[in-house]
């Protein structure tokens, strides 16, 4: 048979499995939603399945194999809280507990005896369970997360505190539960792509947030649950719908307190509420919309304001803070053009609201103490919300990518999936 005939057998044989591959992602459906749902489920299927069976090389489960310790961090947070109450936000628990000796460590189970990282450590909480103490990372100073965190891994802090289960087997369950916090606002991003113009520009951000979404998740952060709120916040920012949208941007407040990155878009849902007149159009049914705006903001505003002093003598990491001697000045001036340069786009743009996010973001890349390089994943969020111009797309992608590479050493593309093949 010659190359060609072979070939067409090829096409023959493949046709059939194109047909099922076009009708799985409904490539002839028009739905956005549908699209959107269909790709979403199809990638979780594969990260859970691949999640749930992969070895453990170390009992935490992170992809950096013992470096992350923030997810049994916040679940052992949600076990301890009621016991200790805005204590978690006022003390460091290394002042509130004592370390277990080393004669009980070794009657610790395997998993339990890795520790808590070089930041933290094993505690002995009177009452629990013996071979359930309390592990935790950063334990020399408050919990840095508001309220939302605790409530977000409840369900497994109980399942671990009061279920036969192991511990390294819980810090397989929260990262189960990360990675499908992460499909969820994928599924808003994917959402979003789908019902705008689907260029490229448009293809690239939701490129670059699936990966690091995906990636971050896996390494035990759960910031991804922040961002499917603000996600709706942007979503409800372009419909006009001022109310939603606060009660969206509370939400991802009272999850995580980077969502204060994207602080300008509250300001403008109530900007909206105000120039509408919107009030006028309430009824009893957003009462509790408003109840849940309040009390989330509430919650996390109290919870900052605890974490207050903490925050002002925490350790610097960020070599773009101005007020550091360590601070690095040719950092500093490339991410100060690339502030210009953007911000002058948006302006020539007149996307207002786009140019006062990238102006917070620059006051906060030169004001925070610590940066580190999933601290801009919530941020990220900015780059998966609708625009009118690709224009505004195109910069929003700039300034996060170049942000990524010069300031915190991220690379573009998935990377990291070369560390899994070589690892299996």
């Amino acid at each position: 048979m010659s190359q060609l005939g072979r070939l067409r057998a090829l096409l023959q044989l493949l046709a059939p499995l194109w047909k099922v591959l076009r009708r799985l992602l409904c490539l002839d459906d028009p739905s956005p939603r549908r699209k959107a749902l269909t790709i979403t489920l199809v990638s979780l299927v594969l990260w859970s399945v691949w999640n749930g069976a992969r070895t453990f090389d170390h009992p935490w489960g992170d992809l950096s194999k013992g470096v992350y310790t923030d997810h049994l961090s916040h679940m052992n947070a949600a076990r301890v809280f009621p016991r200790i109450g805005r204590d978690l936000w006022r003390k460091p628990i290394r002042d509130i507990f004592r370390s277990l000796t080393d004669a009980e460590m070794a009657r610790m189970p395997e998993d339990i005896r890795a520790g808590g990282s070089w930041s933290g450590g094993v505690y002995f909480v009177p009452g629990w369970p013996e071979s359930k103490p309390l592990i935790m990372s950063w334990t020399f100073k408050s919990r840095m997360y508001p309220p939302g965190d605790l409530l977000f891994v409840a369900p497994i802090a109980a399942l671990y505190h009061f279920a036969p289960i192991s511990f390294k087997t819980t810090c397989r369950l929260l990262l189960g539960w990360f990675v499908l916090a992460a499909h969820v606002a994928l599924f808003c991003f994917l959402l979003s792509y789908f019902e705008g113009s689907r260029s490229g520009i448009e293809w690239l951000g939701v490129f670059f947030l699936y990966w690091t979404m995906i990636y971050w998740a896996l390494e035990g952060f759960y910031d991804c649950a922040a961002m499917v709120p603000l996600a709706l916040c942007a979503r409800y920012l372009g419909q006009r719908r001022g109310l939603a949208a606060i009660v969206a941007y509370c939400v991802a407040a009272f999850l995580h307190f980077r969502a204060f990155f994207l602080a300008p878009w509250a300001l403008y849902a109530a900007f909206l509420v105000l120039k509408d007149r919107a009030w006028r159009r309430w009824s009893l049914r957003d009462i509790p919309a408003i109840v849940v705006a309040a009390v989330c903001a509430g919650a996390s505003l109290y919870a900052f304001w605890l974490d207050l002093p903490a925050l002002r003598v925490s350790d610097v990491t960020n070599g773009l803070l101005l007020s550091s001697k360590d601070l690095n000045v040719p950092m500093a001036w490339n991410v100060a053009a690339l502030l210009v340069f953007c911000g002058g786009m948006l302006l020539w743009s007149r996307a207002w609201l786009d140019a006062s996010v990238l102006a917070w973001l620059g006051l906060t890349l030169f004001t925070l103490r610590e940066l580190c390089p999933w601290h801009l994943l919530i941020a990220m969020s900015w780059m998966g919300a609708p625009a009118e111009r690709q224009i505004v797309r195109a910069v929003r992608v700039a300034f996060l990518v170049s942000v990524a590479a010069l300031a915190l050493g991220q690379s573009f593309g998935p990377v990291w999936l070369w560390r899994l093949y070589r690892a299996g």
